[in-house]
């Protein structure tokens, strides 16, 4: 079942005593889980570049994009049991070391079928930051700390989209898409670093053994769970927002409303931007309300500004800040939606699932968005496919949550697998 507690890493942030939250490892969790967001908005600038660089065609470069999210979803159902198998370090510090080497062959590639193959490979090894971060909030925290937590990390996560454009334009005027890739790659350094110093979470009498029979088991109960799968839902309906943004936005902004890579990458900076402030605010407000409470607010706002985005859309009336405006409400939206359902979702199960539990969510969080992205990319460089996947997204989240709203707090969940939240 593993070593001792004694034998795993106490790491920098703890010593010689049981982990517990701290600033600072509050901080390197929102670094680990901003990492893979971090991989993907750097190069949205670059997207155009790629196309002539390598020959290829725009719908090829989303590709891309969708290789490193499915696989990001395939890491997750592989991380989440080995880290409730072997603890939250050795998976995450593996997994690092193999993003560094596959943004090493990405920045090297020669053609479009080597760059999609090691953004695959990226997108699998960089499932292992937001997976274990959240894995050990659930370690260490329950109920509406665990909430404030996980809005931190969202926060923290939300800064990703903010500083990664900012950075990937001027790197992209300045050496195209391959600096970039270079920069990936010192991100998935740090990691390393990080990881390194990363104290273990799951003492060995919280582990288990881990069989592949198992896993297919725990899979199957966790959609038994209908609080923990009604609650992933929700995330993948406000994760298809933003991934809608991202696999369009830089045709959007930089082929309709005739942005250069820089000014792209300041709008999407700015979109981006209430996410974080919407993940600082949702922290402030569950100090007066419940979770529940600032759900039900977050609903209505995404439905009424993707609803509004879509109509001024149809009828071509959706100038250049409008679209910005919407957006960022839209993005920020999305922000509470996603901590406040995760901790309900990740607190509806057993202790010794909660790895397992954390990669089943970001699975579901990205398999659907990242089918749809590249389908909505083939209809142009116009707003309204955008606008028109946003508020499917929001619609789905208002049925959903209307869902959720029904299922009593803190009562067990016959045939779940766990208990509710």
């Amino acid at each position: 079942m593993g070593g001792s507690v004694s034998g795993d890493r106490a790491g920098f942030f703890v010593r010689h005593r049981a982990p517990r939250v701290t600033p600072l490892l509050i901080v390197a969790l929102g670094f680990l889980s901003m990492g893979s967001a971090f991989a993907t908005d750097v190069y949205l600038p670059a997207m155009p570049g790629v196309v002539t660089d390598l020959r290829t065609t725009p719908a090829f470069v989303q590709a891309t994009l969708t290789a490193f999210i499915l696989a990001q979803a395939l890491g997750n159902l592989v991380v989440g049991p080995m880290s409730d198998r072997w603890g939250r370090w050795r998976p995450l510090l593996i997994s690092t070391v193999v993003f560094v080497l596959a943004s090493t062959g990405a920045a090297l590639a020669q053609d479009i079928w080597m760059l999609l193959a090691m953004r695959a490979i990226q997108g699998f090894a960089s499932a292992a930051g937001p997976v274990i971060s959240r894995a050990v909030v659930a370690d260490l925290t329950s109920g509406v700390r665990a909430a404030r937590l996980f809005s931190i990390l969202m926060m923290l996560f939300g800064l990703a989209p903010v500083i990664a454009p900012l950075i990937g334009g001027p790197l992209t005027e300045l050496g195209g898409w391959r600096l970039v890739m270079w920069g990936i790659l010192a991100l998935g350094a740090a990691g390393v670093i990080v990881s390194l110093l990363l104290p273990e979470s799951l003492p060995s009498d919280r582990r288990r053994l881990v069989r592949l029979r198992s896993v297919v088991g725990d899979y199957v109960g966790l959609t038994r769970n209908r609080v923990f799968l009604t609650g992933s839902l929700i995330v993948m309906a406000a994760f298809g927002v933003v991934m809608t943004w991202l696999t369009t936005s830089s045709f959007v902004l930089q082929d309709h409303y005739g942005l250069s890579p820089t000014g792209y990458a300041l709008t999407f900076g700015a979109n981006s931007a209430g996410f974080g402030l919407a993940g600082l605010l949702n922290t402030a407000l569950l100090r007066r309300f419940t979770p529940a409470a600032i759900l039900r607010g977050a609903i209505f706002v995404i439905v009424g500004a993707c609803g509004l985005l879509l109509v001024l859309a149809l009828l071509d009336a959706l100038s250049f800040w409008l679209l910005v405006v919407l957006v960022t409400i839209a993005f920020g939206s999305t922000a509470p939606l996603m901590a406040n359902t995760t901790a309900r979702a990740l607190g509806a199960v057993r202790p010794t699932e909660v790895g397992t539990a954390s990669a089943f969510l970001g699975a579901i969080e990205f398999v659907v968005p990242a089918v749809i992205a590249p389908i909505l990319g083939m209809f142009g460089s116009s707003p309204v496919p955008a606008a028109a996947g946003f508020f499917a997204y929001a619609m789905l989240a208002l049925l959903l949550w209307l869902r959720l709203r029904r299922m009593p707090e803190g009562a067990p969940l016959p045939g779940a697998g766990g208990v509710a939240a």
